[in-house]
């Protein structure tokens, strides 16, 4: 396991372009920068590219600048607007789609990003930080429609916290294998950004 090392200028650059934020649109925090850690070696070039609850688009945006055919998704029309208004400003292009996860998006993708909000919460008040009880309901939801959407020998970048018992929720799906690429230890809990594939049999069986 080995985190990646993003440039500083071209994060400082992306930042710069996201600019400030309506309060109902999450802007990058630790998480954000840990799955830009998981995912700085991946070779993006040419690829398709679905960041799924795009936020401020942060993901996406650095996918888009090193070359990918980036199709950014949110259930927050303000975050899809400044995400758009962000990509602008660095001369790239994101497909956007308003969607509650999967339900407008189509087609296959080589990888799908996903930071969902992962704090736990009885009933989801805040979209932007809430995963609902044990803060793990958007995960879960994202995890039963995925191999609908990635590729036979695609990469999906999901990222957890170990409060949410991570290691329950990938027990219920048997068809991912999937390798913890990133950690990062806050003060009172440790970020995992976890990197799933579909297993070879499950994938051919899809297929058919």
């Amino acid at each position: 396991m080995r985190e990646g090392r993003v440039d500083p200028s071209l994060i400082g650059r992306i930042l710069k372009a996201i600019g400030q934020l309506p309060e109902p649109v999450y802007y990058p925090s630790d998480d954000s920068f840990l799955m830009l850690d998981a995912i700085s070696d991946i070779p993006f070039q040419g690829k398709d590219v679905l960041d799924i609850g795009t936020g401020s688009g942060i993901l996406g945006l650095f996918c888009a600048m090193q070359g990918a055919n980036v199709t950014i998704s949110d259930v927050n029309e303000l975050a899809i607007r400044y995400a758009l208004r962000a990509a602008e400003a660095l001369g790239v292009k994101l497909n956007p789609v308003l969607s509650d996860l999967f339900s407008n998006v189509n087609g296959k993708f080589d990888s799908v990003l996903f930071n969902p909000p992962y704090l736990s919460s009885v009933r989801v008040k805040d979209q932007a930080v809430d995963g609902g009880p044990e803060g793990i309901a958007l995960a879960r939801n994202f995890l039963r429609d995925l191999p609908l959407h990635l590729q036979k020998n695609g990469t999906a970048f999901l990222l957890l916290s170990n409060l949410n018992r991570p290691e329950v929720l990938l027990a219920e799906h048997p068809e991912f294998q999937f390798t913890v690429k990133a950690k990062r230890n806050l003060f009172f809990e440790q970020l995992e950004a976890l990197v799933l594939q579909l297993r070879q049999d499950f994938a051919e069986g899809s297929d058919s």
